[in-house]
Order: C-alpha cells, then structure tokens, then sequence
C-alpha cells in the first residue's frame, strides 16, 4: 500500500488504501477499528456509487456485471433516499473501489457510525463518500454485507 498525501488528495495505489485514508478520516469523530473491501460475486471490485448521507443508504453496482449491491442495511432505507451519483472529485471518472469503515462501541463491540469510503480507479483519489450512525444491536452482522 503507497499512498501519497503531498497533494490536494490523498491518493491510493490499490483499493485496501481505503481503510488508511478511513482510519484518519475518522480520528477526530467515530475512530474506525474494522474494516471491509466491497467485491461482487464475479470478483470484480470496481463499481459505480450512490449513497443518500440523510437515509443512511448506499447501493454500490458492478461495472463488469451489472449486479446490484446495497451497503450493510441500506435496503431498508432505499425507497425514501435521494441518492447521489458518486464521481471523482479530480477526474470525474464513475469507477471506484468500495470499502467500509466501522466504528465500534467499547463496551460491547457493536457498530457505532459507518463510513463508506471510495478510491477512483482512474486517478486513485480517495474520499469518504457517505457515513452514517447504526442505532441499533445486534449489528455485527453489516461486517459480511458491504
């Protein structure tokens, strides 16, 4: 994992560079301790985005299968979101790696706050795309659905 901090973004030379970009994103609110890369079924880990921040919904959709996927437990918040296309901020490609950040109470291990976390597959700038609060437990069961 390289990644370069020297310029306006971070910049990611591989898709795991999603969870260090997440990990100093989240040092000043919800530290993360956990993390996951999303890869489809087909094995492909590049994916069009979009994510309603307010509903606390993301879908991510396979660019080399079309599958659709939605982001721990957005299924149940999908039909009132609003969502938004993800791009890169530097070169407005629409493919990116997906991963999740979660952070955990201390006392019993369960999911605080999410972060949906995304690399350009063109440029490598890396980004927090959508993060929101998981009120509820047991929810330790989101780690296997990003």
């Amino acid at each position: 994992m390289t990644i370069d901090t020297s310029g306006r973004w971070w910049v990611g030379s591989e898709p795991n560079d999603i969870a260090v970009y997440l990990a100093a994103y989240s040092e000043d609110g919800y530290k993360t301790e956990e993390f996951r890369l999303a890869r489809c079924n087909c094995g492909s880990v590049e994916f069009l985005l979009e994510a309603d921040d307010d509903e606390g919904a993301a879908r991510r959709t396979c660019v080399e299968c079309s599958a659709e996927h939605f982001i721990c437990d957005s299924a149940e918040y999908w039909k009132d979101a609003k969502p938004e296309k993800w791009f890169c901020i530097e070169c407005n490609s629409k493919h990116t790696n997906v991963g999740v950040a979660f952070a955990l109470y201390l006392e019993d291990k369960e999911i605080k706050w999410l972060y949906v976390g995304c690399r350009c597959v063109n440029c490598g700038v890396l980004g927090c795309f959508a993060g929101w609060k998981v009120g509820y437990a047991p929810s330790r069961q989101l780690f296997d659905l990003v």
